[in-house]
């Protein structure tokens, strides 16, 4: 808590939001509406939560919900197969009762409802599959929704994004989605600090592109400077490079990286 109170004092720029999310899902901390209670004793601003909609069948998940201006669930499938090789769920878990989570969720909330639709080609990019998506969308009736490809190196070496062809019909199945398929643009919150240690807090949490990195260590050290800093944190073994779609990205070694080393 007390972190998240020190970024806000430090931050130069405007905060559109705090959001809550985790190396896993965040819904699972038992205390996720105790440190949405204590974030607002010090903040007024609107907060957000990002979550992969799975658990809102429990009324202790929604209520713990009902602390946020936006919820963020995905919604990437439309049947129970294709719902199960999104997620790997566990096999109590049946898709049918995630969708009534979700209604219940945007029935009880008092903020808004934002979904996103993953779109993974190969998986559920087919005409059958996003219209089923879509009835399921209209059972669940968001405020909104965005549709995002994968655009960083994903856990599974199978995941590809969808093809420009498949892309152009789902806007055609969802004329008021928002497009988030191509990759954000802008700089990271820009605090004093440990520059490095920052890089691999980033990097726990996604793949960082390289030109971010770049970009947040140059503000202190310059681009020599940078680039030095990320060539020890990689001979370190802080970061390895991977790399996707055509773009270089830095992340934290896996346990299976690791064991390699």
């Amino acid at each position: 808590m007390e972190d998240v109170r020190r970024v806000l004092e430090k931050a130069d720029e405007a905060i559109d939001y705090i959001t809550f999310m985790g190396d896993g899902e965040p819904t699972l901390a038992a205390n996720l509406g105790e440190m949405a209670e204590g974030v607002r004793t010090f903040w007024d601003g609107k907060m957000a939560l990002i979550t992969n909609g799975s658990l809102f069948h429990d009324e202790g998940v929604r209520r713990d919900a009902s602390h946020f201006d936006v919820v963020s669930p995905t919604v990437s499938a439309g049947d129970e197969r294709t719902y199960r090789r999104m997620h790997r769920p566990p096999r109590s878990l049946r898709f049918e009762k995630v969708v009534e989570g979700l209604r219940l969720l945007k029935e009880e909330q008092p903020g808004e409802v934002w979904a996103e639709l993953m779109l993974v080609g190969g998986v559920n990019d087919s005409l059958t599959s996003l219209l089923s998506i879509r009835r399921t969308l209209k059972e669940i009736a968001p405020d909104r929704l965005y549709v995002a490809v994968p655009t960083r190196p994903p856990a599974e070496d199978w995941v590809l994004p969808p093809t420009k062809e498949s892309l152009r019909q789902v806007f055609d199945i969802f004329p008021e989605a928002r497009d988030m398929t191509e990759p954000e643009e802008g700089p990271f919150l820009r605090n004093e600090g440990e520059r490095e240690e920052e890089i691999v807090q980033i990097a726990m949490n996604h793949p960082l592109r390289e030109d971010q990195a770049f970009e947040l260590l140059a503000m202190s050290m310059g681009l020599e400077g940078a680039r030095e800093s990320l060539a020890r944190m990689v001979q370190d073994g802080k970061l390895v490079i991977v790399h996707f779609e055509g773009r270089t990205f830095y992340q934290v070694p896996s346990e299976r990286a690791l064991r390699k080393r």
